[in-house]
């Protein structure tokens, strides 16, 4: 081979031996070197209830044990669904943990997604609270008998709310139903994303009962704004003495939610090592922050705590999925477990209407009135190219979408389609910021679809 055929070679393969270059730089970081950068928590509930709050104290706790920045992350909305798969199918390199709580081994129960508790490294367990039922200060029902009776007498007149649809909170109040002999949705529920904004529609008197656990409504009801009918227990807590069970009520019926730190599968095993190491330092009372314990925080937050590590979390989780499938497919929850909307419905949707829209076009006879230039060919290699770009898309977005989120991803091959299509590159910038923004905003905020947030949160 000559030197001009040597040069040439060169030249017209220079970008792909520059590919194999940078990707021959991007090897794997070290697990020894973790971590040497921030990491996230995401919780998936909205902020001031328990899981809110029991996440930021393992943060402020981390942050320390680690020496890393540790933020969280209230990744709400799809009854659960968009924290925890933003949780456990984030990247397995342990800088991104999962919050879990009951609704776990709920969500699959209710074919809402196909996550189970199979898909997380447990690490350990953090609240075991008991649910319990509270009202505003000036009701009229002041035992859950009168409750009761009223119920039965008035079916579907009176609100409440706790959580997601079908959360465990609403389990909780529906299983009381049930068991009275009333039908589960004899108390209409309005879904809201965790207890915090729950407690404060309570107060502000826009549901007449919240079913939570009674640490998350502490101020409220330390400050006489709401008050609690009964917690679901045996036993009445070390925390509220005071506060009376259904059990001494005469209703034997009892449920508690809990929540956990977990780890998205494959994450390796030295690092499990040493988060799950970290974490038995901190829950164990070695560990200091503010001349306070994790244990102590806790305990002045109000939150009832039951740490199980490693194997018997997993043991647990186990055996929670099993009693909580039990109920959810039991012939008085099944309308609790209707199918929902996950994070690629709508893109499920907008692919098979982009597939439709180009087999009319590919089989639309010249129509001047709606396509003056089209060729009067049924089928062109244009049409063919271009049907191609759009299949690429999809599939783009279904590949990234996760890891970048909606905007990103959907912006970037919107673009780049107009691009292609013709549209000037302005005019193509323009719409995707016009078009892409509304479209979350109608759907992730609005309509309440979970769609990928991805690592900037949107």
């Amino acid at each position: 081979m000559n030197q001009n055929a040597l040069t040439n070679t060169t030249v017209r393969y220079w970008p792909l031996l520059l590919c194999l270059m940078l990707f021959s730089g991007c090897a794997s970081e070290s697990v020894d070197d973790y971590p040497d950068r921030p990491i996230t928590i995401i919780c998936p509930w909205s902020v001031g209830g328990a899981t809110d709050r029991t996440s930021r104290q393992v943060a402020v706790f981390l942050e320390q044990e680690l020496g890393v920045p540790v933020n969280v992350i209230n990744a709400t909305g799809g009854r659960g669904v968009t924290g925890h798969s933003r949780g456990l199918n984030a990247r397995p390199d342990g800088y991104t943990l999962a919050v879990i709580t009951g609704e776990l081994n709920m969500l699959h129960w209710q074919d809402l997604t196909s996550l189970t508790y199979q898909d997380a490294v447990p690490i350990i367990s953090l609240v075991d609270g008991a649910a319990a039922v509270f009202v505003k200060d000036d009701s009229p029902f002041h035992s859950m008998q009168e409750l009761q009776d009223y119920v039965k007498q008035n079916p579907g007149k009176l609100t409440a709310t706790g959580t997601a649809s079908g959360g465990i909170w609403h389990l909780a109040l529906a299983g009381w139903l049930d068991f009275s002999g009333l039908n589960a949705d004899d108390i209409k529920w309005i879904p809201m994303n965790g207890a915090g904004p729950s407690l404060q529609e309570l107060a502000s008197g826009g549901v007449d009962l919240v079913c939570c656990s009674l640490p998350e409504a502490k101020t409220l009801f330390e400050s006489g704004q709401v008050r609690c009918l009964g917690v679901m227990t045996e036993e009445p807590l070390a925390e509220f003495k005071d506060v009376p069970t259904f059990k001494s009520q005469g209703m034997d019926w009892s449920i508690s939610g809990w929540n956990g730190l977990a780890l998205p599968l494959d994450t390796p095993q030295p690092i499990v090592e040493k988060i799950s190491s970290a974490m038995k330092k901190i829950t164990s009372g070695e560990a200091v922050v503010q001349d306070k314990t994790f244990p102590e925080f806790m305990q002045a937050a109000g939150l009832s705590t039951r740490y199980r590590a490693d194997d018997e979390f997993a043991g647990f989780l186990k055996s929670n999925d099993q009693t909580l499938g039990k109920l959810l497919t039991s012939d008085a929850f099944r309308q609790m477990s209707s199918r929902g909307t996950g994070p690629l419905v709508f893109p499920a949707m907008l692919a098979v209407a982009s597939c439709f829209i180009l087999v009319c076009l590919a089989v639309q006879k010249k129509v001047h009135a709606l396509a003056p230039d089209v060729s009067s060919e049924t089928v062109t290699s244009q049409g063919i190219v271009n049907t191609i770009l759009v299949l690429l898309g999809i599939v783009a977005y279904l590949l990234f979408a996760e890891k970048l989120g909606f905007i990103l991803t959907a912006g970037a091959i919107l673009f780049l389609l107009l691009w292609k299509f013709g549209t000037r590159w302005w005019m193509s910038a323009l719409i995707v910021v016009c078009f892409v923004p509304g479209i979350y905003t109608l759907f992730a905020q609005l309509l309440r679809v979970p769609l990928p947030r991805g690592l900037l949160g949107w």
